[in-house]
């Protein structure tokens, strides 16, 4: 079964998320298109951990994106 989601990085998400309403006041629909596109890296990335970023993951995904 392929791999949803990361455990450690819904606890970061939930912290940010929390951090852009509250801190930075942005909307629910900001939000929204903030963790869809999170979801897409993520998605991109077999849900590999945040700590484990490199760089090149962020390259590959933009090249992703330019297709």
């Amino acid at each position: 079964m392929p791999k949803t989601h990361d455990p450690q990085n819904e606890r970061l998400k939930r912290a940010y998320f929390t951090f852009m309403r509250e801190a930075k006041q942005h909307s629910e629909a900001s939000l929204d298109a903030i963790a869809k596109a999170i979801h897409r890296f993520e998605s991109h990335t077999g849900f590999r951990p945040f700590k484990a970023f490199h760089r090149e993951q962020a390259a590959a995904f933009k090249r992703h994106l330019a297709k």
